[in-house]
């Protein structure tokens, strides 16, 4: 029987994502892409589902992508495998939940590139991190041109991309990559509680203030603070805000409904819109 590329788990309102190739450090193949895709989607549709973690089996998150498998493709193939890897990249963007990645071991190339792409990072502090694929004739383009400027800067991402170097989770840290840094055998546990965290919140208010993050930092200053308003006023009306702010008044747990209508995500690059083409 073949080995599922990714396993899919439940536990109460999180979904687990969990990269299944071990013994090849979690590499990224055109498999490992479509199951990730479908994990995702699948997580994201799922009604019981709030928040979810990603996290790869055995000593390594991912090691990024298998040039075993690239090396020997022909030039469209090639192409079509890094085509792949990015729309895999955008569909953690296009997702309405929450996600959290759990890393452990080598997070590098397109394993880092995973790592940026969930909102936020729980690393144990045996992690490294770094845009490898330099060292391999390729670039993290990715990685050092889209994600690292936006957390470190251009010039130490650009460094990090140019050199291929790996940075220690404690140096991650320090740089406002990774959220928390913990002892390896409190790697799960500790990221079971940040998720549990968030999960005790307004879940319309985590909802849309998570779309909101996105969507504001691709706007200009003016058009944000708009934005934002928007976002803040259709939250502030809601039913869940109101038992909110009761229930802090009246020193009490909140009572949220858990079962919310999720704010509409962007449509993917190679999405079509037949409409747009007859208003041409």
């Amino acid at each position: 029987m073949e080995q599922k590329t990714v396993i899919l788990e439940k536990r109460g309102e999180i979904g687990f994502l969990i990269l299944n190739q071990p013994k090849r450090g979690n590499m990224l193949s055109r498999a490992l892409f479509a199951g990730i895709i479908q994990g995702l989607e699948e997580l994201d549709v799922d009604n019981e589902v709030r928040l979810i973690i990603v996290k790869g089996l055995g000593d390594h998150f991912c090691y990024g992508a298998d040039v075993h498998e690239i090396v020997i493709l022909d030039k469209s193939k090639t192409g079509n495998f890094f085509l792949e890897l990015n729309r895999m990249l955008l569909t953690f963007h296009r997702i309405n939940k929450p996600s959290i990645a759990m890393v452990q071991g080598y997070a590098t190339a397109g394993g880092f590139s995973i790592a940026l792409s969930c909102d936020l990072i729980v690393a144990s502090e045996n992690a490294h991190f770094g845009p490898t694929a330099v060292n391999v004739g390729l670039f993290c383009a990715q990685t050092t041109a889209v994600m690292l400027p936006r957390i470190i800067g251009g010039k130490k991402a650009l460094e990090m991309g140019l050199t291929g170097d790996l940075i220690s989770a404690p140096e991650a840290e320090r740089l406002g990559i990774v959220n928390r840094v913990v002892p390896h055998d409190r790697l799960e546990s500790a990221t079971m509680e940040l998720a549990e965290k968030i999960l005790s919140k307004n879940p319309l208010a985590i909802a849309m203030g998570r779309r909101a993050f996105y969507d504001c930092a691709d706007m200009g200053y003016d058009e944000g603070l708009k934005h934002a308003a928007e976002v803040l006023r259709q939250v502030g009306i809601s039913d869940q805000a109101k038992e909110g702010m009761m229930a802090f008044l009246a020193k009490r747990k909140p009572s949220y409904k858990r079962t919310i209508v999720y704010p509409a995500s962007k449509p993917a690059e190679n999405d079509h819109d037949e409409s747009t083409d007859s208003k041409k």
